[in-house]
């Protein structure tokens, strides 16, 4: 009887040590190949931003978990969304989001909204920039709101982020301002430097080159402080216009995934975005303000974000 029950205690004490710790190990998050998805392909704006996070988490030694990035472009963001959710409840999929994120859903029936999404941060700020072509003389924003009853602006398609800041910054000036749009940066900065328009709406990356160049002047940026890459260019907030709108750059996870999952993408990121390599190679290089914030903070802010474009899309009659 006592052997037997020896015997029983041995494979009990083998079930504790070897089995347990085994399962457990399972639990323990990442337990596998992280993959970050890019919406766009390669080259843009996702891309180069999920591959930056992915090399420099890694040789910073933040995460020490293999990292893939994918490319699922089309549909304005539509196809990485919905790839992104098939795997709801797994966190090994992050997933880069910027304004599409809310427009795409808003414009076309994807079956899908931000909503669907665990947000886990915000990483940085495109603000937007009002420019005017140089030979005009314009030296302020009110000088170029005085020169017409009516002012033409020029920005990249219709619904665009360049057309909601269009429609925002006319309610905030208190003027009427007709919106052109045209098809990619490209043609706006011609209908600038040719004068089809009076002013247009842009990121400073596409007019940094232009302002150097002396073709192009800039009069405001939508930004909460002014860029240290441009000291000189007033904030349409301290212009007396409490306007702050731009491209976000952020991350989101699946659906339903394990606070487990979320609270360790976060540990990273706070860490990453303290890094000189995310600062320079990241935010100086591509001309992004550091704008972190993380979970409901950022939830609260795509709620901001979802409304601001619903309404003025509902107001240019893009949406019913």
């Amino acid at each position: 009887m006592k052997k037997v029950l020896t015997l029983w205690l041995s494979l009990a004490v083998f079930v504790v040590v070897f089995f347990i710790p085994s399962a457990m190990a399972t639990d323990k998050f990442p337990d596998r190949t992280l993959e970050f998805v890019a919406c766009y392909g390669p080259g843009g704006g996702h891309d180069i931003m999920m591959r930056t996070m992915a090399k420099i988490l890694r040789e910073d030694g933040i995460i020490s978990t293999p990292i893939n990035v994918v490319n699922k472009p089309g549909g304005g963001g539509a196809v990485g969304m919905g790839y992104v959710n098939k795997h709801k409840g797994d966190g090994h999929y992050l997933m880069a989001t910027t304004s599409s994120f809310i427009t795409t859903p808003l414009k076309s029936d994807i079956g899908l909204t931000y909503k669907d999404f665990t947000p886990i941060a915000r990483l940085g700020f495109d603000p937007e920039m009002i420019l005017v072509n140089t030979s005009k003389n314009f030296k302020t924003l009110d000088d170029v709101l005085n020169s017409k009853e009516v002012l033409n602006v020029g920005g990249s398609g219709q619904g665009s982020l360049e057309h909601i800041m269009t429609v925002q910054l006319g309610k905030a000036v208190n003027k009427k301002l007709n919106y052109i749009p045209f098809q990619g940066d490209g043609q706006v900065v011609a209908a600038l430097m040719g004068n089809q328009v009076d002013m247009i709406v842009s990121n400073p990356g596409s007019a940094v080159d232009f302002i150097k160049a002396g073709k192009f002047k800039a009069l405001a940026i939508s930004s909460e402080k002014r860029l240290e890459l441009m000291p000189d260019v007033p904030t349409l907030t301290e212009l007396g216009y409490p306007l702050v709108l731009g491209l976000f750059r952020g991350v989101a996870a699946p659906g339903d995934i394990s606070k487990e999952a979320a609270d360790y993408y976060k540990a990273a990121l706070r860490k990453m975005v303290e890094t000189p390599a995310w600062k320079v190679d990241y935010l100086e290089k591509n001309k992004v303000l550091p704008a972190y914030i993380e979970g409901d903070e950022y939830r609260k802010y795509l709620d901001f974000m979802n409304n601001t474009y619903h309404d003025t899309l509902v107001e240019v009659g893009i949406l019913k």
